[in-house]
């Protein structure tokens, strides 16, 4: 049994505590979701024709979100596969990132354009070859 006084101030000693934490839980709950992993992306050189959904099939799949956002971005990704284009354009096709083994174009469609549609699942030619964003560089 407590008494009314005493109670009172228990209640609001727990009250103040519990407010007094609050800013620090929400920043930790933020720091946690924020820390998260992220899915990193491997960057994979398809076969002649071939679509990313394919490429990617047996590596976790493609990363539709992961296109490269500028020709430095895509420079670099060519870099990391070992791959050197002999001359580089914005291309525009939804099919691109892509490569006819010696020329390359790293932009996909603008918006008015189809560039909001999924780019993942386009095939090019025969002669091109796809740079495509998967989650994992193992066959799963």
């Amino acid at each position: 049994i407590c008494q009314a006084d005493l109670c009172a101030r228990s209640a609001q000693t727990l009250q103040e505590l519990v407010m007094s934490r609050v800013p620090a839980l929400a920043l930790a709950f933020a720091a946690a979701v924020l820390a998260r992993p992220t899915t990193a992306v491997v960057w994979i050189q398809g076969g002649a024709g071939s679509s990313c959904e394919t490429v990617c099939q047996a590596r976790g799949g493609c990363l539709e979100d992961a296109w490269p956002s500028t020709e430095a971005e895509f420079a670099q990704i060519t870099e990391d596969l070992g791959f050197t284009c002999h001359g580089t354009q914005e291309g525009g096709a939804k099919y691109d990132p892509s490569t006819d083994g010696r020329y390359c174009g790293w932009s996909g469609p603008h918006p008015e354009n189809g560039g909001a549609e999924p780019r993942c699942p386009e095939e090019g030619d025969a002669s091109t070859y796809r740079f495509c964003p998967c989650v994992t560089e193992k066959e799963l």
